[in-house]
């Protein structure tokens, strides 16, 4: 309560006692001593681990005064040990859209859209709620590089669905919106996939051989060749999947595996037609 404020209810010939309440509710935000008494047991509890009791004070505060700022204060308590203490990732994600809908700071309203997004991208694969969450988190970001990582996300997030149209047209327009190089090849990695879920295998074939030439070091790192060799498996072309097997063996880690793979490609390319087993590079 302002100086001014309490001399304006003094004139009006209210009594001190009532005074000191009215003064009271105003400097915490419109809270009660009932709920500043439950933040003080929250706390307590806290400081002794007793993480689901001091919850059950926290969402009492909450449900009392969502708007009020020992409120927001429960809330962001309460998000915090929900998903970090217990991993309780669906209640934490409650309580960080309680932030968003009722905090008066940007940027922690932006934080909390952030973890709600973790909570259903990251920790549940929740792919619908993450697709419906990350939408709502893009339309927040004004960081040019935080917006593109966060559409890679989303377009990740329809591919997990399964929904590849829409997964490809995500990919599609980050790769028009000319992104650094990083990024612009996990874009082109998540449509070689998509072609390849989709069973366009000539395609997927055409993606991955290119990212192996444009890109050597990020395709070694998420196994790009060793994808490419599944792909001519999968048309049968033996040969050519034998070819990028030998030349991955070189740098492999394990190259004993990739005996395993070429010797049991070997075996199948022996079973088939003379005629067979060659798709056109």
């Amino acid at each position: 309560m302002t100086q001014t404020e309490f001399l304006v209810l003094k004139r009006l010939s209210i009594k001190p006692t009532v005074l000191f309440v009215i003064a009271a509710f105003l400097a915490t935000g419109g809270c009660t001593s009932t709920e500043q008494r439950e933040m003080s047991e929250a706390k307590s509890d806290i400081g002794r681990g007793h993480f689901r009791i001091a919850l059950s004070h926290l969402d009492k505060i909450i449900l009392r005064s969502p708007q009020s700022d020992l409120g927001i204060e429960a809330a962001r308590e309460a998000a915090r040990i929900c998903f970090f203490e217990l991993k309780d990732f669906p209640r934490a994600a409650r309580h960080y859209q309680q932030i968003v809908l009722s905090s008066k700071n940007a940027d922690e309203r932006l934080l909390a859209q952030k973890q709600i997004v973790s909570v259903y991208f990251d920790q549940i694969s929740d792919y619908p709620k993450a697709v419906v969450e990350l939408n709502k988190l893009v339309a927040m970001l004004a960081d040019p590089q935080d917006k593109m990582n966060y559409k890679i996300k989303l377009a990740r997030a329809y591919y997990y669905q399964n929904n590849f149209s829409q997964a490809e047209n995500e990919a599609d327009e980050f790769i028009r919106s000319n992104p650094p190089k990083d990024q612009r090849f996990d874009m082109l990695l998540l449509k070689g996939n998509i072609s390849l879920a989709e069973k366009n295998l000539p395609t997927a074939i055409t993606v991955f051989r290119d990212l192996l030439s444009q890109y050597p070091e990020r395709s070694a790192k998420d196994n790009v060749a060793l994808t490419l060799s599944v792909c001519y498996e999968e048309v049968k072309d033996f040969r050519a999947a034998i070819e990028v097997l030998e030349k991955l063996k070189i740098t492999h880690p394990v190259p004993e595996y990739l005996d395993l793979r070429i010797k049991r490609l070997r075996e199948r390319l022996k079973n088939l037609p003379a005629s067979s087993g060659r798709t056109k590079k």
